[in-house]
């Protein structure tokens, strides 16, 4: 099913590939600006309280770059760091051990790590959707991004980017792989289930430094749709300070590079994965093949998308939210669709780029701009003087603070060389994409543990912020940063809904009082009455807690059980007569139809 397009915009369907590529060869291109600045990120008296969560170390100070949670309930939480490590933490942050160690002997061959670089190690993970679904195909996969050692020796000189059948020496390879979860130890994978996915290779200068970015599925869609079960790959343009003569690579169809991918990453018969069939060039040919037009490709014209997420629109769409790492001017946050060209190089941000780049348009594609950008000149706390220097875009989810009824559906982001934090409102960063404008975005303090309100990097001493984030299974944020020293992740009071239906106890698509009603009725039953229970365990006060934390993200009023027990049956007969009176109004999930398909 076709995936959901801007509502301002007139676009056709994807027409015949002869058409596609006849486009590709003589798209136009475009020249000054195309879209209004963003204004300067105005000031938030929001602070973003950050509390201890969990501490752990690694070796040479290579930190965490990745948190995800399993989706099967357990309340566990996963970060994966540079040298190789899965760390698994229980609900509370207790150590549960080394989930996978991928530099362990025998473990990944080839695997390298290179200091504390991002991509120089182990990056991203996902667990699949179907993680805890007893018998599916899916159940126990997790999947890694690493680095790995190339086949050449380094070529100094820049001869192409591309694939293993392209010209130039390969001097980088990146693997997906997948892996499944020990049959008698769910907080250990079995390393001899290792099976590699996708295995891409660069040649060229730099190539450690725009490479690979967060794995993600999305989150939003049901067994069933079109889109669920398919992994999101970013790929960056694969280098670095004006290394490359020629960047049409990026807006190129014959290489993955600059590009999101989205495949479906299960075993296909004789391929390592399969392709899903709405993807704007799928044609059904050999996969990374060398015959002009790469069917892994989803969206296209990017730098360094280094991180994603996904949220719900008003309408109930799930939207794709990139985080893209520019060059001298922008950092761009943007929302991307099936197809969509985000311009890079011939656009930087909304302004010209690179005039001697090329645009594809294919039939049915869009030229599209970021939602909202900040430039390389900014203040770190709110009030203060701009600096300055290197910059980064670091992202990000769509969160609400149930405690906070002026914070709902906040897109939080930062960026990382300063540790600076923003929020921008997630209504106007969709508005602002569907006409080419640039949403405001605002800039907080952070406390940390309770204490004085200031800049992240001062808090915790460091020089840079290198801050990340995450999700657990019922929403919550947490940040991290391998800066801190002792790779300390914090947890948050915000909440995303990554979760479709977290709350909806009776599986009827909605999150309102009848599912109250279902948890009452089930106190004390085992593990597994519940539908959609992201709890685990025997239904208590928890899964009320999950309820009410999604049900009040629609401003509704809920009773409070704020106790660590489960409430007296009297005390559950009155309140159901209070929620007699109280206006039914739940927070819908969306039809198949509507979803990222």
């Amino acid at each position: 099913m076709a995936l959901r397009r801007k509502p301002s915009r007139a676009v056709t369907e994807f027409g015949a590939l002869s058409a596609v590529f006849s486009l590709l060869l003589g798209a136009a291109s475009f020249g000054g600006p195309a879209c209004a600045q963003a204004p300067d990120p105005s000031n938030s008296t929001k602070v973003l309280n950050l509390t201890t969560f969990a501490t752990f170390s690694t070796i040479s100070n290579s930190g965490a770059i990745d948190l995800q949670h399993s989706h099967d309930g357990s309340g566990r939480v996963f970060v994966s760091t540079n040298e190789g490590k899965i760390h698994a933490f229980s609900s509370t942050g207790a150590s549960l051990g080394t989930f996978l160690d991928v530099a362990a002997p025998g473990v990944l061959p080839g695997f390298t790590h290179q200091g504390s670089f991002t991509t120089r190690g182990l990056t991203y993970m996902a667990f699949h959707p179907d993680y805890a679904s007893r018998g599916a195909s899916g159940e126990g996969k997790l999947y890694t991004i690493t680095d790995v050692a190339p086949s050449s020796t380094a070529n100094n000189t820049y001869t192409a980017v591309g694939l293993s059948t392209a010209p130039g020496s390969i001097i980088s390879k990146y693997a997906i792989t997948e892996w499944t979860v020990d049959a008698s130890n769910s907080n250990q994978i079995d390393t001899s289930s290792r099976r590699e996915v996708m295995r891409l290779e660069i040649s060229g200068p730099s190539v450690n430094t725009h490479s690979v970015g967060q794995l993600s599925f999305n989150p939003f869609a049901k067994p069933g749709d079109a889109d669920y079960g398919n992994l999101y790959i970013p790929l960056g343009d694969m280098h670095n300070q004006g290394q490359v003569p020629n960047w049409q690579h990026v807006q190129d169809a014959d290489n993955p590079f600059g590009k999101i991918l989205r495949i479906n990453p299960l075993r296909d018969g004789d391929h390592a994965y399969s392709v899903p069939a709405d993807n704007p060039l799928n044609d059904g040919g050999d996969f990374l093949d060398n015959d002009g037009n790469t069917e892994e490709i989803f969206a296209w014209g990017f730098r360094y998308p280094q991180n994603l997420s996904f949220a719900r629109d008003a309408n109930g769409d799930a939207r794709l939210v990139v985080f893209d790492i520019g060059a001298d001017d922008f950092e761009e946050v943007n929302l991307v669709d099936r197809g969509d060209n985000h311009g890079w190089t011939t656009y930087d941000g909304p302004a010209a780029g690179n005039a001697s780049t090329t645009l594809h348009l294919p039939t049915g594609s869009t030229l599209e701009f970021p939602a909202t950008v900040f430039d390389h000149e900014i203040p770190v706390t709110p009030g203060a003087r701009p600096i300055g220097g290197n910059t980064a875009v670091t992202g990000g989810f769509v969160v609400s603070d149930p405690n906070d009824p002026d914070f709902k559906n906040q897109l939080v982001f930062g960026e990382l060389a300063r540790g600076a934090f923003f929020h921008a409102d997630f209504d106007e960063l969709v508005a602002a994409d569907a006409t080419d404008t640039q949403a405001t975005m605002y800039l907080m303090n952070v406390s940390i543990d309770g204490g004085t309100p200031g800049a992240f990097r001062d808090l915790i001493d460091q020089p840079r912020g290198d801050q990340r984030f995450g999700v657990d299974e019922s929403g919550r944020l947490y940040v991290f940063s391998k800066r801190t020293g002792e790779d300390i992740i914090y947890r948050t009071d915000l909440i995303a809904n990554q979760n479709a239906y977290a709350g909806d106890y009776n599986d009827d698509g909605a999150v309102d009082l009848a599912d109250y009603t279902v948890w009452r009725d089930n106190l004390g039953a085992p593990a597994g009455t519940l539908a959609n229970d992201v709890d685990g365990g025997v239904i208590d006060v928890d899964h009320y807690n999950s309820w009410r934390t999604i049900y009040a993200l629609s401003g509704s009023a809920t009773p409070h059980f704020e106790s660590a027990v489960v409430p007296e049956p009297a005390s559950i007969v009155i309140a159901a007569g209070l929620l007699a009176v109280v206006a039914f109004a739940g927070r819908r999930r969306e039809s198949p139809s509507s979803a990222l398909q």
